[in-house]
């Protein structure tokens, strides 16, 4: 067992990007699964700790793996399954991982698994947002994916200011908003970096509306290709 776990320190390729997208979160319950996250923690990952460039990960296995050790290398750190209750522990500035979020995330791949049925859940979605966008100040690609089920129609954005969901460094979003008018708010200079834009809607206008904001749309587009 010694002799395979040099072989994986030794392991260049797994080192600098760690997966361990092979344990289901599900998996936990059963207690071999567990202690094999449980010696990967203790065993491994001190061992790596320096060389170790991205991790990707479900977000149940966030906290232990980050306490593990320092990551001095971290730049890449992609969540999967991402519920709304961590969500709120893991971006806040108590939290215990904050230095690492802070100082050294460029890249951020977060998939948020609660579904948006009521509007204490849009609220709870806008807010996990604000904090990713406020709190990760070195992001230059963010990707944030959602649940499919969204039962409501008001724009996530809406009635909010304009430092909502804004950065100075980041230049590839991509991202799941509510409609049209979560376009027009992402592309009004907020992101003032911004050359790659990709949204996924969960409602789209009616086509009369579209082609009403067309220009507009056109005007907030081209600030952001000047900027470029």
């Amino acid at each position: 067992i010694n002799e395979k776990l040099d072989r994986v320190v030794c392991d260049v390729s797994f080192t600098r990007l760690v997966d361990l997208m092979t344990i289901e979160s599900n998996q936990l319950t059963d207690s071999r699964n567990h202690a094999i996250l449980d010696r990967f923690c203790m065993e491994i990952l001190p061992r790596i700790h320096d060389k170790v460039e991205s991790l990707t990960l479900q977000a149940c296995f966030l906290p232990c793996v980050l306490r593990a050790t320092n990551y001095l290398q971290l730049r890449k750190l992609v969540i999967i399954n991402l519920e709304f209750s961590m969500a709120c522990h893991i971006f806040n500035e108590k939290s215990p991982f904050i230095y690492v979020l802070k100082q050294q995330i460029s890249d951020l791949v977060v998939t948020i698994s609660d579904e948006i049925l009521e509007e204490s859940n849009m609220k709870l979605l806008t807010d996990i947002y604000k904090r990713i966008f406020g709190l990760v100040t070195n992001l230059k690609y963010l990707d944030i994916d959602g649940s499919d089920t969204y039962a409501l129609s008001r724009s996530l954005l809406t009635g909010l200011p304009s430092t909502t969901c804004c950065s100075s460094s980041i230049v590839h979003l991509r991202i799941k908003m509510q409609n049209i008018d979560d376009c027009l708010y992402l592309l009004d200079g907020r992101l003032s970096q911004l050359h790659t834009l990709i949204i996924t809607l969960y409602c789209i206008h009616d086509p009369v509306q579209i082609r009403l904001r067309s220009q507009k749309i056109i005007r907030h587009s081209l600030k952001i290709m000047n900027n470029m």
